[in-house]
């Protein structure tokens, strides 16, 4: 006969249970498919979607811009947004004035992304999907629209058509003879700048570039929202391209760091928010240098200066209030180098903690809530991090800093770079 658990047992036995369902509520770790369908119904992000809550901003970095199943896994997570988040605008690391122009030309994206979209995207046969995806969704009721926010406009829209379409926009401005020479001088500079022949520019040019450059503000005075029926032709869309011009000629000319355009960036990004697509939910793609709380580059500038703030801390607060960032990263495997494509081998690192959360996925890849509680390997404080290039690790208090979240796979594959 089967004796009855005593009351001592049964309060055990409840407390345990007690344990077991607070864990669980507070579990960090979220197990997602790592297949990609072509059908998809996304019920794996749930929980990732959960976590971002109304966040208005969902910022996807990337480790090193060559890793091929980690950008098809950003699209996945873009598609997720879309169809289920509310999100409808998708910002690249590109030209801010190139794809403005890409999207408005209404042709095949994948057809004009090479050699107007950052080439690593433009060429890797793992972002193609997505930007099919876009071409299928612009005709819905709700499109996802496409847009960038980089500063340095390097693209053949923008050596073919920004100063043409500048010099029209500025046609409208009653100028006097010198003002007309002026104006056509500094666009002539700022076609040289775009073809790259302005670099041996002499101290006195690069002056009176930077001066002239001042000058052409006070030809676009309308006020921000004041852009009528298209704000990528008003003289606030045109302000944001005459700063990035600006940035481009004095990181061209080593008066100011490299990490400098990231502040352009973030006022590309801010004008966007605010006057392109206000009220809008956006997604932001790029770099992990560029998006996440802490800033860019940790050694700071040549001759020990302070690192500027990247994108993400350059933000309004408000607007840094409403963000999310998801990190990208792997535990291993290989990856393109974007400079010179060589394949870039990453071993699973002594004392790194993706294999241990991605062990806790039967696909391997996972989802990880930073904000939802203690994780796997945390008690031991040599536990680290992959960071810059899978070359750098940061600490688990660090990246609680730097990211929201973390999307992890077991192994990394190469960027198809065709």
């Amino acid at each position: 006969m089967n004796r009855l658990p005593s009351a001592a047992t049964l309060l055990a036995l409840l407390l345990a249970c007690l344990t077991v369902a607070a864990c669980a509520a507070d579990a960090p770790l979220h197990p997602l498919r790592a297949d990609i369908p072509a059908q998809d119904d996304f019920a794996d992000l749930a929980p990732l979607g959960a976590a971002i809550g109304d966040k208005r901003i969902v910022m996807l970095d990337e480790l090193t811009h060559g890793e091929g199943n980690v950008y098809a896994y950003k699209a996945r997570v873009v598609r997720y947004l879309h169809a289920h988040k509310g999100f409808d605008v998708l910002v690249l690391e590109s030209g801010f004035f190139d794809v403005a122009r890409l999207w408005r030309l209404r042709q095949p994206v994948r057809q004009l992304a090479p050699g107007n979209i950052f080439y690593m995207y433009a060429n890797s046969a793992e972002v193609w999907p997505l930007f099919d995806y876009l071409d299928a969704q612009r005709s819905s009721t709700r499109p996802l629209e496409l847009a960038g926010l980089d500063g340095r406009l390097s693209g053949s829209l923008s050596r073919k058509e920004l100063v043409p379409q500048l010099r029209a926009h500025l046609s409208r401005q009653p100028l006097d003879a010198p003002q007309t020479l002026r104006l056509e001088r500094h666009l002539d500079q700022t076609q040289r700048l775009l073809d790259g022949h302005l670099l041996k520019a002499d101290v006195a040019e690069q002056a009176q570039f930077l001066r002239d450059a001042q000058w052409l503000e006070s030809l676009l005075p309308a006020p921000a929202g004041a852009h009528g029926a298209d704000v990528f032709s008003s003289d606030g869309f045109w302000r944001r391209v005459n700063a990035s011009l600006q940035r481009m000629a004095e990181v061209a000319w080593q008066r100011r760091p490299f990490d400098e355009h990231d502040p352009v960036m973030a006022g590309n990004l801010q004008w966007l928010m605010e006057q392109a697509y206000p009220g809008r939910k956006v997604v932001v793609w790029g770099h992990y240098a560029h998006l996440n709380r802490l800033g860019g580059y940790r050694d700071g500038h040549p001759g020990g200066l302070p690192p500027v703030d990247n994108v993400t801390r350059a933000l309004p607060a408000a607007l840094q209030a409403q963000t999310y960032v998801l990190h990208f990263a792997g535990a291993q495997g290989r990856y393109l180098d974007y400079v010179d494509q060589r394949v870039i081998e990453v071993p699973a690192g002594s004392g790194v903690l993706e294999p241990t959360l991605t062990a806790a996925s039967p696909s391997g890849a996972v989802f990880v809530d930073l904000h939802a509680g203690a994780l796997p390997g945390e008690v031991d404080p040599a536990s680290r991090l992959w960071s810059m290039d899978y070359r750098e690790t940061l600490s688990l208090p660090e990246a609680r800093q730097r990211f929201d979240g973390l999307l992890l796979l077991d192994r990394i594959t190469p960027a198809s770079y065709q």
